[in-house]
């Protein structure tokens, strides 16, 4: 196999599928199909035996066997039971692929990503709530096992670098026999993961936390991915005292420490004069109540706080028009999009429309704000951030129609 690197990413709402029925195998393949569907958006991806075997190193070759392996891979996806909703009485099921097709007259595979899963592979950077690791280490692990812990664990690499669970939340997302007891975990679950994960977890620890002679939770930490690879350029930035005090004291709020790594603070450094920078930092501090999901996120946080004190309210005067005149209306703040260059112009335009031509944009201009945070519905800590930039995303809503 060729040895240069083959990055999977992928978002972190995947980590909560459980891929333990999954054979060691079936996940190498599995996997590799994620490689190559990558950034692919919603488009028709066809992947060649030969490149599909040699990406999961695959080396069996009976072709029989190879056919039956991508198709128990599928219907081991199917049976994921993917859901999406609510609430445990409102949702909805779907599949991965809209489309997998075997043909092994072409000697190829051919597959297409549901769109209602699209942000699972796509633009992931942008969001920032990714999981990466290398296809290769991947498929070199032997255990089924082994293969799930790395992925989970990789989630926390480049951050905190520990992660527990719940002794039930580990059953499930490696699907543990039930009948398994401790003992029986420690020999067929834990042996291979301790035995297979420290070459690409640097002094990885395991720790068993028990209530009463019973394990109840598992904490594995980690010092960092041991990597030949040539060693990364080392960027110092010099940064004020009283900086330095705003983020130490902002890393205190338990719900955006772990999204403030080296590397976020050095972006929110090049994007901010310091004076904004500490106000919103503070801001964030003192309102953030529940976890901080990505760093665009972040960053409309700290927006919203460096224009805290600039809140103007401006009261709407009642108009009343016949529904031809509101269509003249909707059709003039759109021409006038794409007309004129001022955005203060085309708000102008908005705020002095009728209630409902304003509604529908309103709604539009929401739609794109939740898509830019990673957000799926508006709570009322992203009721506050979307007020305080909504004239930024009403003239994205209104440019777009």
């Amino acid at each position: 196999m060729n040895k240069k690197n083959k990055i999977v990413q992928y978002n972190n709402e995947m980590n909560n599928f459980s891929f333990g029925k999954f054979k060691e195998k079936e996940l190498d393949l599995f996997f590799s199909i994620c490689f190559k569907a990558k950034e692919q958006g919603l488009e028709k991806i066809e992947i060649p035996f030969s490149e599909l075997k040699e990406l999961s190193n695959y080396s069996n070759r009976n072709l029989v066997r190879f056919v039956k392996d991508l198709e128990a891979t599928y219907d081991k996806l199917m049976d994921l039971k993917i859901k999406k909703g609510k609430d445990e009485l409102n949702f909805i099921k779907f599949n991965l692929f809209d489309e997998y097709e075997i043909s092994s007259d072409n000697r190829m595979i051919s597959i297409q990503v549901n769109k209602k899963f699209e942000y699972l592979l796509n633009n992931i950077l942008k969001l920032g709530n990714y999981t990466k690791f290398d296809l290769i280490e991947f498929v070199s692990l032997k255990s089924s096992y082994s293969k799930n812990m790395f992925r989970l664990l990789k989630q926390w690499d480049n951050t905190r670098k520990w992660r527990s669970f719940q002794i039930e939340d580990f059953r499930n997302l490696l699907s543990i026999p039930v009948k398994y007891r401790m003992s029986e975990i420690d020999k067929y679950v834990l042996a291979p993961i301790m035995d297979d994960l420290p070459k690409y977890f640097e002094q990885l620890k395991l720790e068993k936390i028990k209530e009463k002679n019973r394990v109840v939770e598992l904490k594995f930490t980690w010092k960092g991915k041991i990597d030949e690879l040539e060693e990364a350029e080392i960027i110092e930035v010099e940064i004020s005292q009283k900086l330095s005090k705003a983020i130490e004291k902002t890393k205190k709020n338990k719900f955006i420490t772990t999204i403030l790594t080296d590397e976020n603070i050095h972006k929110l450094i090049n994007k901010y004069k310091e004076a904004d920078l500490i106000k919103g930092l503070d801001y964030a501090y003192k309102t953030v109540k529940q976890v901080v999901p990505n760093l665009t996120y972040l960053f409309k946080i700290i927006e919203t706080g460096t224009k805290k004190d600039e809140i103007k309210i401006k009261v709407k005067q009642e108009k009343k028009v016949e529904k031809k005149e509101i269509e003249i209306e909707r059709v003039e703040i759109v021409t006038s999009s794409k007309e004129q260059g001022s955005d203060d112009s085309l708000y102008q335009m908005f705020l002095n429309s009728a209630e409902d031509i304003q509604e529908p944009i309103l709604e539009k201009a929401k739609i794109l704000f939740l898509k830019e945070v990673g957000a799926e519905n508006m709570n009322k800590m992203y009721e506050k951030f979307f007020n305080a930039s909504k004239k930024e995303f009403i003239i994205k809503a209104i440019r777009v129609e």
